[in-house]
């Protein structure tokens, strides 16, 4: 699973552009924004509208934008990067379908790499499931036998989260959070059940009412 990184041009379009670093919640109270992309044609509900849109992938294959909420300076204090067909759709288990052994295996071997201290599947929105990965504080660092030489101490903690759209399409959304605080978190995870791409939209709403009629006459 690809990690996603800022890239040199992002943080240069950061430098030329006036972004606010967020005030104090209780001063200056804001209200939740329905943020569409122009370019991709998806939705997702924010804590507050983006100060900027940016595109954070020098690959020209990868889609996805970077809403920054916060920043100070060139490091992004809050915000979310969201990659469409971010993964690939036949190595990764379908939380919603495949078996737990399946799933537990995959996990198993993510959770083997240190680099993650956190990697569990998740309700990313009602009936529907993915997995969600948070980054370790403190790395460590192995020579080429496999003993440890050391640790590193990251300087922040981003997670991400991996799931299905609706219509199937492949979607990650990153956290970027100064602090990888509770509040910051729990606006993520709003976010992200919030989430349609450009398909979803064109298809009749989900009437989960009917699904579950569906399984029963199937039975």
């Amino acid at each position: 699973m690809n990690k996603l990184f800022l890239t040199l041009t992002l943080m240069l379009t950061l430098l030329t552009t006036t972004v606010f670093a967020a005030e104090n919640a209780d001063e200056n109270k804001v209200e939740p924004y329905e943020y569409t992309s122009e370019v991709y044609g998806f939705k997702i509900m924010c804590p507050s509208k983006p100060a900027v849109v940016v595109k954070p992938f020098e690959d020209p294959n990868k889609k996805g934008e970077l809403l920054v909420f916060a920043n100070d300076g060139m490091k992004v204090l809050f915000g979310y990067v969201i990659e469409l067909d971010a993964f690939d759709d036949k190595k990764v288990p379908n939380f919603n379908r495949d078996k737990k052994k399946i799933i537990d295996s995959y996990l198993e071997k993510i959770r083997q790499d240190n680099a993650y201290t956190y990697a569990e599947v998740v309700e990313i929105a009602p009936n529907n499931k993915g997995f969600v990965l948070v980054t370790a504080k403190e790395i460590e660092v192995k020579d080429e036998n496999g003993e440890v030489e050391g640790t590193l101490t990251a300087d922040q903690q981003t997670a991400f989260a991996h799931f299905r759209s609706r219509s199937g399409r492949c979607i990650t959304i990153q956290l970027i959070s100064a602090s990888l605080d509770e509040s910051d978190y729990n606006d993520y995870r709003k976010s992200v059940a919030t989430f349609q791409d450009a398909t979803d939209l064109s298809m009749p709403p989900a009437d989960n009412n009917n699904d579950k009629k569906s399984k029963k006459k199937k039975k």
